[in-house]
């Protein structure tokens, strides 16, 4: 049954139905819960349309895709938003997705998505800890869901994001496990919260191990493919100079390539002569399937993002988590010390 014929058996005028069932606020309660009744009788589902009709938004989700990053990260988010995308529209859920050029043009994408598509909500991913955008759809009371979490109040928004201190336990107890203490610390310039996460549990981890921090085992990579030359020659310069490093473990996948170019061209036989391990989402697992990883679930975390979308969709003023733990994967790329 769709609206019209809804509003023809009923007797209700089509703009009174929208209305009501997108629970608008000036219709009479008595009016709304009769025709939510009514509904239920006469087994009506609202499409897309008329709940756009009682709120002014489009009931579809949008995001905004940086042409920033480098390929890698380019092929590693657009393979997750096409996952995401496809699950979304097998609901009934549009997604509406813009290409930002730089952070300025970032902006203007979202203010497009909210004042030209109209969409309900925003999703949000490569959070920083005081990000701008969240502040900016804040500012303009747009609802979001993040693919992880910043500095706001946990409960005051809607957030999918990883146990990251449950990760580095994980890297750090298997390390140690293989005999290795003296760990070189692959880290990012960018800060984005689960990167400045997984260095702040690297340390807690190995304090409350009594392992020593030295600070010179310790290096920032650059994601910017233009710089990613000089992370691998950082990484060779640590090597070289702290060769009592038996191990590097590495924050992303994206520096996890830099790390095995870098032992590579040192002559360091990986899993010989030099341990490896990074966190990872699922992308070492094709380019290098021989390194040992603590891997994100994936397909979890999708059909957990999804879910955690059609709630707020559903009650736009209430907020949703979902904590989800990462795996360690061993692989070959870890030596076991005597």
């Amino acid at each position: 049954m769709n609206l019209r014929e809804f509003s023809k058996i009923t007797g209700i005028p089509i703009s009174t139905i929208s209305k009501a069932l997108g629970d608008y606020e000036d219709v009479n309660i008595n009016t709304k819960n009769n025709i939510i009744a009514l509904a239920k009788k006469y087994k009506y589902v609202p499409n897309i349309y008329a709940k756009t009709l009682a709120s002014g938004f489009n009931f579809s989700v949008g995001l905004v895709l940086p042409l920033t990053f480098n390929q890698l990260q380019k092929l590693t988010i657009i393979e997750f938003i096409q996952k995401v995308y496809s699950k979304l529209n097998a609901i009934g859920i549009p997604v509406v997705m813009i290409f930002a050029k730089n952070r300025k043009e970032e902006i203007d994408a979202y203010n497009k998505l909210i004042n030209f598509h109209k969409v309900r909500l925003i999703i949000l991913y490569d959070i920083k800890q005081k990000d701008k955008r969240i502040d900016y759809l804040d500012k303009n009371n747009i609802n979001y869901v993040t693919w992880g979490r910043c500095n706001k109040n946990f409960n005051k928004y809607t957030w999918i994001d990883e146990d990251i201190e449950h990760s580095s336990n994980l890297a750090v107890e298997y390390i140690l496990s293989r005999g290795h203490t003296k760990i070189g610390y692959i880290d990012s310039f960018i800060k984005t919260n689960y990167f400045i996460l997984r260095k702040k549990y690297f340390i807690k981890s190995l304090k409350n191990n009594n392992i020593k921090i030295n600070r010179s085992f310790f290096i920032n990579g650059n994601i910017n493919q233009k710089l990613q030359i000089k992370t691998k020659d950082k990484i060779k310069k640590m090597l070289i100079k702290n060769n009592e490093i038996t191990i590097l473990l590495v924050s992303s996948h994206v520096f996890a390539i830099n790390a095995i170019e870098a032992c590579s061209e040192l002559n360091k036989k990986i899993g010989k002569d030099i341990s490896l391990i990074s966190f990872d989402t699922n992308v070492l697992e094709s380019l290098a399937p021989d390194i040992t990883t603590i891997r994100q679930p994936i397909t979890k975390i999708i059909n957990n993002l999804v879910k955690l979308i059609q709630s707020k969709m559903k009650n736009i003023d209430k907020n949703f988590h979902y904590l989800y733990k990462s795996k360690l994967v061993v692989k070959k790329s870890v030596k076991k010390l005597n």
